[in-house]
This record gives C-alpha cells, sequence and structure tokens, in this order.
C-alpha cells in the first residue's frame, strides 16, 4: 500500500537539480556514528526496523503521474542493516573510512523506485562500531536526520534494558506537507517574497575566492580541522561580551576572511536554515530545510565587534523570512548573474543535539558531506563542550584543489582564533 503526497518545497528543488544532472552523487547525504562499547546486533536491527515503520519519509519514493510529481510512501520499502566486520583488518578504522569514501562514491538512489536510505554497521573490534547512514537529501536534511538518530539511539536503549519503547512521534509527515502548501497560499508568503525583493534589490555584488564562473559540476572535496574545547569556550565567551549567539561570530569571520581575499565590501553570505518554524516541523523528520542570503557591508574603518553586531541583526531578520524558497527567489532577483545562484559562500552551522549514549556506550557523530557545494561551504559542527567543534570546508571540484582547500581553512580557523583578541583592537575594514 502506498499514500500518495505531494512534495515540500524544498524536496521539489532536490528532484528538480538531479533531474538536471542525473548523474550527480552530491546529493548523497552521508554521516557515520562511532559507538564505543558492544553493539547487540539484533536489537540493533529491529531499532531501525521501527524507525522506519513509523518514518514515512524514510519510505519515499517520488515520480511524475497525472497529478504532476507526487511521492509515494511506500509501505512495503525495507531498508536492512548491512554488516561490514573489519575487527581483522590490519587499521580497521583506516579500512572503515576506505570503505564508506568508496560507498560515497559509487552509491546511486533511484528517486522512483527506493529505498532511498542505506545503512551499514562496521565492526572494527568487539568494543566498537560504526554506524555508517547514508541517504538521498529529498528524503532528510541535516535536522531531520537527527531526529531519525536520536530516535533510534532511544529505541535501542529501551530494547537492551528490557524497558517499554518511548512513546511514537503523534505528528504526521502528511501534516508537514500540508504546512507548506498552506505557506505558500498565505499572506505570509506574499510578505516574504516582498521582503525578499526590497531587501536584495540592489545586491548584484558576488564573492567568490575563485574566478566566477559556472562550475560543471556540485560535487565537493572536503578539508577538515578539530575545533578544541578551550578554543570553543574563548568563542563562546566572545560573543557573550558582544551579546550575540556564537555562530554569528563564525558568520563575521567568514565574511572578513572573504573581504581579505578579494576586497569585497558589500556581499551576500548563504545561510542554510531548518525552515522550521512551527512545533510540527521540528518535531518531525522531513525535507523542509533551505538558504538565505545574509547581506553584510564590510564600511571602512569598521572593527570586529561592531560588524558582528551589525552580522547578529542581519541573522535575526532573515530568519523572520526563512520558509521563502531560495528558488523562487533566485527567480524573483533578475539582476543576479546568469547560471548559476551566487550569493557567496554558503556558512552552514550544525549545531543539532545528537543522544551520545546507546545502550551506555558513548558515540560521536561525524558528518562525511553535506549536499551540493557550488562554490565554498563553511561547515561548523557544534558537538558539545567537551568535544569541541568539527570545522570543515567544502569546496566545488572544479574550482579548487585539495591544497588550496586546506590553505583556506587553515586562513579562516586562524581568524576565528584571533578574534577574541582582535575584536575591538583595530578596524578589519581599513
Amino acid at each position: 500500500m502506498a499514500e500518495q503526497l505531494a512534495l515540500t518545497s524544498a524536496q521539489t528543488g532536490v528532484w528538480v537539480a538531479q533531474q538536471l544532472n542525473p548523474d550527480d552523487r552530491s546529493f548523497t547525504f552521508a554521516e557515520y556514528c562511532d559507538i564505543a562499547g558492544p553493539i547487540d546486533v539484533a536489537f540493533f536491527e529491529a531499532a531501525l526496523a521501527e524507525v522506519v515503520a513509523e518514518t514515512p519519509a524514510l519510505r519515499a519514493r517520488f515520480d511524475l503521474d497525472d497529478d504532476g510529481l507526487v511521492q509515494y510512501i511506500d509501505d512495503n520499502v525495507r531498508t536492512p542493516l548491512h554488516h561490514v566486520d573489519l575487527s581483522a583488518e590490519p587499521d580497521p578504522l583506516r579500512a572503515a573510512h576506505h570503505w564508506m569514501s568508496e560507498h560515497q562514491r559509487t552509491t546511486t538512489y533511484d528517486l522512483a523506485k527506493g529505498p532511498l536510505v542505506s545503512w551499514t554497521l562496521l565492526k572494527l573490534g568487539p568494543e566498537r562500531h560504526l554506524w555508517h547512514r547514508s541517504l538521498h537529501h529529498i528524503v532528510l536534511d541535516g535536522f531531520g536526520y537527527s531526529l531519525i538518530a536520536n530516535r533510534a539511539a532511544d529505541i535501542y536503549t529501551a530494547l537492551v534494558a528490557g524497558h517499554a519503547l518511548p512513546p511514537k512521534p503523534t505528528d504526521t509527515f502528511r501534516e508537514v506537507v500540508e504546512a507548506n502548501a498552506a505557506y505558500q497560499r498565505s499572506e505570509a508568503f506574499a510578505a516574504d517574497a516582498a521582503f525578499w525583493r526590497s531587501h536584495l534589490e540592489d545586491q548584484t555584488e558576488t564573492v567568490s575566492l575563485t574566478d566566477w564562473r559556472p562550475p560543471p559540476t556540485t560535487e565537493s572535496v572536503r578539508e577538515t580541522v578539530h575545533f578544541g574545547p578551550d578554543d570553543v569556550t574563548a568563542l563562546r565567551a566572545l560573543a557573550s561580551r558582544l551579546e550575540v549567539r556564537w555562530p554569528t561570530v563564525v558568520i563575521a569571520a567568514v565574511a572578513v576572511l572573504m573581504h581579505r581575499a578579494t576586497g569585497v565590501r558589500h556581499m551576500a553570505l548563504g545561510l542554510p536554515v531548518t525552515a522550521r518554524t512551527d512545533a510540527v516541523l521540528r518535531r518531525t523528520p522531513a525535507m523542509v530545510s533551505n538558504t538565505v542570503p545574509l547581506r553584510l557591508s564590510l564600511t571602512p574603518g569598521l572593527d570586529f565587534a561592531s560588524f558582528t553586531r551589525q552580522a547578529a541583526a542581519e541573522v535575526d531578520r532573515v530568519l523572520r523570512h526563512q520558509r521563502y524558497p531560495l528558488e523562487r527567489l533566485a527567480r524573483d532577483l533578475r539582476q543576479l548573474p546568469s547560471g548559476r545562484r551566487q550569493f557567496g559562500p554558503d556558512v552552514n552551522l550544525m549545531s543539532f543535539p545528537y543522544r551520545n549514549s546507546y545502550a551506555g556506550s558513548p558515540a560521536v557523530v561525524h558528518t562525511l558531506n553535506s549536499g551540493p557545494v557550488e562554490d565554498l561551504t563553511f561547515n561548523v559542527y557544534n558537538r558539545g563542550p567537551r568535544e569541541g567543534m568539527h570545522i570543515a570546508l567544502d569546496g566545488n571540484t572544479a574550482l579548487y584543489t585539495r591544497s588550496q582547500l586546506a590553505g583556506h581553512l587553515e586562513d579562516f580557523v586562524t581568524l576565528l582564533r584571533s578574534a577574541p583578541d582582535i575584536a575591538e583592537d583595530r578596524p578589519i575594514a581599513p
């Protein structure tokens, strides 16, 4: 039996982009959970089967019919847990990373047939396992990913302990789809469209660390660095002193880096947002995320503290209009360069609370990729005060070499670490 539903705006955008480039694998969204402890395989499989059964988005497939583009929630879809034992390898962790890289390079998903989810338990030893989870981005966004991962951890922990399963979510995927359709018919939608047209009417300048040109692919290469607990403490202390949230300091640092490298003073950075503006959207695994542009101006004589406060005000302003689809916005703004949506690099701030225990075994989540990259994406993963943050810089493979990317990442981290010292020291944009 299959329930037929419309698509959310975010799902439609992904579907169209995939049809334009059917061989593009950048929509394969993957991460893994490093579990330091034994795993009861039978209970783990049961937990994932329960998650699939109660999460319609994980059973979706997509096609065109007489009603246009639709998705079918298919009760017959199964997502088995695959098993790979690497415990006999000389270096099990290295072997696991090789396996995950090959999975990313070779895995394709048929949107019309499904399943669009794949998970594998990689055994590195009796006391260490990696739960690798991969899916097509049309199914879930990053926030939705965290919801199903947390649900799986809770169910598995209850099964191991012999307790009753935690209550099932009461919200439905249909409510998410209907809320999206209602928004597009609402006065709020028209008001958001008017805001963006006015807010960006004179935005014509783009900013990039390479020559502006449409890349032939959205595939990317990634460089990462660990931002330790002491660094995070200093970053949060600066944010507190400036009376802003810590993500705003990161956004300001990206803009300063771009200005110093290019001389561009008036730029628009892309800010991925959850677009979850009500409780149902925040509780339901789905693909509803969006990206909004942040307009920032580094006027002569501005110091870092003042600029960060400017960025904070801009973030607050645009978040009130975060549901307006980026694809519609790109069509509305006729002055933008043709052939490629370009608001400058994206600043992807991931601060979702993941469960850090599977039946008492501590776990750490590592994101392997975050979707298509047109130019650059600065990813900051907030993993908690004890672990610190992971900073990953994704660069389009047609525009950046790995060594170039590593250099840009080093410059960014150096700037971010120096922010507490330069906040009110001297102008950042002389």
